[in-house]
């Protein structure tokens, strides 16, 4: 799965910088059928009675009593779909086998429906369902084979988990799609819902006839009677049940064909109809064919499912998701105006994610949701490896670095920090852990491996490694395990360094000379000062040796691997060095640790940024900036009078893009510290003036001269600059060569909304008549939330809190980040005891996708000491509360902090 992206705009999101048929049966298998699993770790049965806690999780303790006790599971699932009923009606025939000397009652999760009929072996019995699961005594089962068959009905869901309804408010088409991970299958039908109690599924849909039906596999059968049609699937391979998809609608469908020598793979895309003229082919079947063409190869394994869908859909919760062989996709990657090439890059990224899934992930999967780390951190790395190799995308590890990596970054500098590798008691602590942790820093440390144990070999491992574990289980030692063997190399220190000690260390140079000589270099690790993360660790990194001169290209005089370790390291020199103008210590990006530059690179940095020809270099020169002003060795004001002197000379659109996505946060900053006692409008108006300026210095239509559009939009202010927006709106003024589609005219009607600007609601009005789609409903309703005032906050404050159900998730969370924007922090203050005093009703009430969405967009974080003082309170008032709730909780009161922190700077 890929996450879900934030905003730049909303307030609370300020500190964290940023991490898509035919009738008629026919099946393509791979050159191997074989899927008979791989021999399963069998857990010792339990001699004791195991009772199962009364709530909406799954414990791993049970689950684990579960898997020793529930084997040889087959699902004949059996679902009634139709356009109008709230409702949908299915049926479960279970096949399974009882171990012997069970002593436990047998669950079946199946979330929030209505059972109506139970019956094992074709006989009545005991049973009972407390809507969260069905429970059957021990008693009433006897140990060997058996089938309980379940007839039952559900509302549909409209938070975007489970069987998910969207209908379309302009067309009325109904459109349903699965979503499931980590624990919301049992949410469409009753099942053991756990990674690892693999199953088969046969599956019958009964639907409209005008409706396409998907699965994992290609229906084998679709017969039409009485206005429906009946389409029948065949038996899949054994696979977990929160990747098993079904997705059913209306849907506009595109069919192509990937073909090897070894291999061919129908491939086909789906969108909704009101969607489908946005959706540029290109963009998705050219990454799609060129990732399977890397992946046959990489893992010495050609995919096994046969075909291959992917499905845009709407409301979705994150970024993509990977169901088997039918992976969806956000209809966030569909734009309504011409993509630049950081957006196509973007989604290539995410199609080779969601595909390396379909080996890492769903052939082989984790034991349990410990492991998720390592399916979505090997899934990140795989993704980036392909583009940087096998496609137009090649400059991937640099995006790598300034989106996953700071994201991990960010996340492990967090009071919140985690290893990698942690208990997840539950299925509630497992949401908690979709960070940059579980993304980012696995992806990271995976990309170290390569460099230590030499890239044939950890490519060797990872294919030994999915070979001996297909359609089974694994644990991590089984992954260690493949790589160690095919190294030849002893992984214990490294895992216990990496994967189970939390915490980011830091890396500087210190070096001599004599004369113009480099004389010596010593690296020095340091761990986090603030936090009791001792560790010091070792790995490899490169040491780039840079000369400056004046109105020239720096040269690059050396490049020197070292493996270090502890708190100091002696660069060995083999040759004659001049002295360096400028050391950066992690060259290429080998190792996962933040550096801090030595004073003369520093200075040699300010200088002459632009002068460094090799744009990765350059763009962790500029990150190394703007992680000065988090850790206070340079105030707000110099970066922005840095970046305004320096940016417009870059020539590097990826690194533009890296800047002014710093420069918003730095608008951001200047409106929350507003209220402290000083005015920063003067800052602000070097922020949007330079942007503004810039924008007219492009070439026309160029993806340079998106960027800087988009960036003023987020930040502009002022009668002036938003009286630029009204004329560009109203069509009383252009820019050369920019294309004001209808996405970029929603971006400006929020801000104008934002601001009261004008006649705001006639241009609001106008806006909605002219885009009647239900994403033109979303940003009306986005910009509805941002008017300021106290009676339209009240209003949606209300909404937001209450249980009426009038909104869906994706419309309240397009509330939520638009209530108090950047120029609202006065009205965010005058809600932060409200905002805070409803959590205990919301834990109550919501689930923790909702919480996580609330708790992320309107935390009171106002950077002032009694903001920190309030958020301080109610981490110890409500500790117990919800792990989602708690998390965020103490991320905000560090963000405050660090916010005051850059404050005292100015």
């Amino acid at each position: 799965m890929v996450g879900k992206t934030s905003k730049t705009l909303a307030l609370p999101l300020l500190f964290s910088l940023g991490l898509l048929t035919a009738c008629g049966g026919h099946e393509t298998r791979s050159s191997s059928d074989d899927t008979t699993p791989a021999p399963a770790k069998v857990a010792a049965p339990h001699t004791q009675a195991l009772v199962r806690n009364q709530h909406a999780h799954l414990e791993q303790d049970y689950a684990a009593m579960r898997a020793s006790q529930i084997s040889n599971v087959h699902y004949a699932l059996s679902f009634e779909l139709d356009k109008t009923s709230p409702n949908f009606e299915g049926s479960a025939n279970i096949e399974f086998e009882l171990a012997e000397g069970n002593k436990s009652d047998i669950t079946v999760d199946f979330n929030g429906g209505e059972v109506k009929r139970l019956s094992l072996d074709g006989k009545d019995i005991k049973w009972d369902y407390n809507k969260w699961f069905i429970t059957i005594p021990a008693a009433e089962v006897s140990a060997g084979k058996h089938i309980l068959r379940i007839g039952y009905s559900r509302p549909y869901s409209t938070d975007g988990d489970g069987l998910h309804r969207y209908q379309d408010s302009e067309t009325g088409r109904v459109y349903l799609y699965s979503n499931f991970e980590p624990y919301n299958a049992n949410k469409m039908y009753p099942h053991f819902d756990q990674p690892n109690i693999k199953a088969r599924y046969d599956l019958v849909v009964t639907a409209p006839t005008e409706w396409q039906v998907i699965s994992a596999t290609r229906e084998s059968s679709v017969s039409e009677q009485e206005g429906i049609k009946i389409w029948r699937f065949p038996t899949t391979a054994p696979i977990s049940s929160y990747i098993f998809p079904l997705h059913a609608g209306p849907y506009h469908v595109w069919e192509d064909t990937y073909e090897s020598e070894d291999i061919t793979i129908p491939l086909r895309l789906f969108a909704r109809e009101e969607l489908a003229q946005y959706v540029v082919l290109d963009d998705w079947f050219t990454p799609t064919k060129q990732s399977f063409g890397f992946f046959n190869d990489y893992f010495e394994l050609p995919y096994p499912f046969g075909k291959y869908d992917q499905i845009i859909v709407p409301d979705f919760n994150a970024g993509a998701m990977e169901n088997l062989a039918a992976v969806t996709f956000t209809e966030r990657f569909v734009s309504r105006g011409k993509k630049v090439e950081a957006q196509r890059a973007r989604l290539a990224n995410v199609i080779a994610h969601e595909m390396a899934h379909m080996w890492f992930g769903d052939l082989v999967t984790m034991d349990w949701w410990n492991g998720l780390w390592l399916n979505e951190s090997f899934a990140t790395y795989m993704a980036n490896l392909e583009l940087a190799q096998a496609s137009e995308f090649d400059s991937a590890w640099g995006t790598f670095y300034s989106r996953t990596k700071q994201w991990a970054y960010r996340t492990d500098e967090q009071v919140t920090t985690h290893p990698i590798e942690l208990p997840v008691h539950t299925t509630a602590d497992a949401f908690t852990n979709f960070d940059g942790i579980t993304y980012g820093k696995g992806a990271s440390v995976l990309k170290q491996l390569p460099y230590y144990l030499g890239e044939e070999n950890f490519r060797k491992g990872v294919a030994n490694y999915l070979k001996a574990h297909s359609y089974g289980n694994t644990e991590l030692e089984d992954f260690i395990g493949a790589l160690s063997q095919a190294a030849g190399k002893d992984l214990t220190e490294w895992t216990q360094q990496w994967l189970y000690e939390a915490g980011v260390n830091t890396l500087r140079t210190e070096f001599t000379c004599e004369g113009e000589q480099l004389k010596s270099i010593t690296l020095i690790q340091t761990s986090p000062q603030d936090m009791d993360l001792p560790t010091l660790r070792s790995q490899r990194t490169q040491l780039g040796l840079y000369t400056v001169s004046e109105g020239q290209e720096a040269q690059q005089i050396a490049a020197i691997p070292v493996l270090y370790k502890g708190e100091s390291t002696q660069v060995e020199l083999t040759s004659n060095l001049a002295c360096p103008d400028l050391i950066y210590p992690n060259l290429d990006d080998w190792a996962y640790v933040k550096v801090a530059l030595d004073n003369t690179s520093s200075e040699t940095l300010k200088q002459h940024i632009l002068q460094f020809d090799d744009n990765n270099l350059r763009i962790m020169l500029w990150q190394s900036l703007w992680d000065g002003v988090h850790e206070h060795n340079i105030s707000l004001d110099e970066f922005i009078a840095f970046a305004n002197s320096k940016l417009t000379q870059e020539d590097s659109v990826r690194i533009t893009n890296q800047v002014v996505s710093q420069l918003i946060h730095a608008n951001n900053y200047y409106w929350v510290l507003d209220k402290t006692g000083k005015t920063y409008a003067q800052q602000r108006a070097k922020i949007t003036d330079f942007l503004w300026q810039s924008i007219a210095q492009q070439a026309p239509g160029s993806d340079v001269q998106k960027t800087y559009f988009d960036a003023w939009t987020s930040v502009a202010s002022g009668k002036q600059h938003l009286n630029h927006m009204r004329n560009l709106i109203t069509g009383k003024k252009s820019i050369e060569g920019l294309e004001l589609d209808q996405d970029r005219r929603w971006n400006i009607i929020v801000n104008l909304n934002a601001y009261a600007f004008s006649d705001y609601l006639t241009l609001t009005k106008k806006e909605i008549h002219r885009d009647a789609s239900d994403r033109g409903k979303l940003k009306a309703l986005a910009a509805n939330a941002a008017r300021p005032g106290n009676s339209n906050k009240s209003k949606w404050f209300d909404q937001i809190i209450g249980i009426d159900g009038r909104y869906k998730l994706a419309e309240i969370t397009e509330v939520m980040e638009n209530l108090f924007p950047a120029n609202q922090t006065e009205l965010l203050q005058q809600y932060s005891d409200k905002l805070i005093q409803a959590l205990p009703d919301l834990a109550r009430a919501k689930d923790e996708r909702f919480l996580a969405r609330y708790s992320k967009a309107l935390l009171p974080t106002t950077c002032t000491e009694a903001s920190i003082a309030q958020l301080e309170k109610a981490i110890e008032k409500y500790s117990n509360l919800n792990p989602v709730l708690n998390k965020q909780l103490r991320i905000s009161k560090q963000e405050d902090e660090r916010c005051v922190a850059i404050g005292k700077q100015l």
